[in-house]
């Protein structure tokens, strides 16, 4: 099954549970190339994430600051922080792994390695990043002990709700489901030792007063276009939605979104339209309309220009 979209609701929060809840970690692949606009819509999640970039450079989003990663290179992004993935050439096909877990599979919440070592850390308004450098010796380690985590967990682990994903090549030694979980769970405390042991290593991020009431702003405008975009929807809505200008809204979009408004909607319900496509025996009209779109013949054009193909041939390409 072809895996661009992800749920989400009106606050961003990615509505997936990551892993069991007597293992809490889940492994990913971002096949970033699927994405719409070859991008992971932003989003967050209560759990901490390690993803390491494959394939060619991929933009990150944290919040308002924007990394780029080479390949091979790799970031951890904190519980409760606002991001999203982009490869950055239309040409590559990155397909990046990653792990979504629950610092409890670390150490239990109650335990004194929690407060000590963990809450620190994740508690750390300015910390809400790291990126992990392949030719940083101690950042190497870790990228190694990512790797190995990602070929036992795509070997032995537990399929995600999203299905299944490419089988990526690890530059580990051989491995073994013997105590598999017990593995993963010893290397992930390996790489959190590493960054206690580096904590004064580790740059903190700023983030102003401004920058929150953009989030704020942003998130309140994209609620409005989740909940609307069905409808007709003009600039001066989305801008009401945050009850500021529609310059300043303009401005948040590029900002945030890298996009202006009437472009993220048009994306927004091109996403919806695939949903459909995918879910539903609906006619290619009814989608048009559900959509928001005023006519079949501008709904074909622009998801043919968005995606690459018409939506009969992407129907036909996703069919369940």
């Amino acid at each position: 099954m072809r895996i661009d979209a992800m749920p989400l609701d009106k606050t961003f929060f990615e509505n997936t549970q990551h892993g069991q809840l007597d293992f809490p970690i889940q492994f990913y692949v971002d096949e970033l190339h699927k994405f719409l606009n070859r991008r992971v819509p932003l989003h967050w999640h209560f759990e901490p994430e390690f993803f390491v970039a494959r394939g060619g450079t991929v933009l990150v989003q944290v919040g308002h600051h924007r990394i780029e990663l080479e390949a091979n290179d790799g970031i951890f992004i904190s519980s409760n922080t606002l991001h999203c993935f982009e490869q950055k050439s239309e040409y590559d096909v990155c397909e990046c792994p990653n792990i979504v877990f629950s610092a409890e599979l670390i150490a239990p919440h109650t335990s004194i390695l929690y407060k000590k070592y963990i809450m620190p850390i994740l508690g750390d308004k300015n910390l809400p990043y790291v990126v992990l450098h392949a030719q940083e010796a101690w950042h190497n380690e870790i990228l190694k002990k990512l790797e190995k985590i990602f070929a036992l967990l795509q070997q032995y682990g537990a399929e995600s709700s999203y299905g299944s994903f490419p089988f990526l090549d690890f530059s580990v030694d051989s491995i073994s489901e013997v105590g598999f979980e017990m593995q993963v769970q010893c290397l992930l405390n390996q790489i959190w030792l590493s960054f206690v042991e580096h904590r004064d290593q580790l740059p903190p991020v700023t983030t102003d007063k401004r920058e929150l009431q953009y989030q704020v702003r942003l998130q309140n405008m994209l609620s409005y276009i989740q909940k609307n975009y069905m409808s007709a929807v003009t600039l001066q809505n989305i801008s009401n939605a945050a009850n500021i200008s529609k310059s300043e809204a303009s401005r948040c979009f590029h900002s945030y979104m890298k996009c202006s408004p009437g472009e993220y909607l048009l994306q927004y319900r091109i996403e919806a339209a695939k949903r459909l496509l995918h879910s539903t025996t609906r006619s290619i009209q009814e989608i048009c309309s559900e959509c928001g779109f005023n006519s079949p013949s501008y709904f074909i054009r622009m998801f043919r220009k968005k995606v690459g193909i018409t939506p009969g041939a992407y129907r036909k390409e996703n069919s369940i």
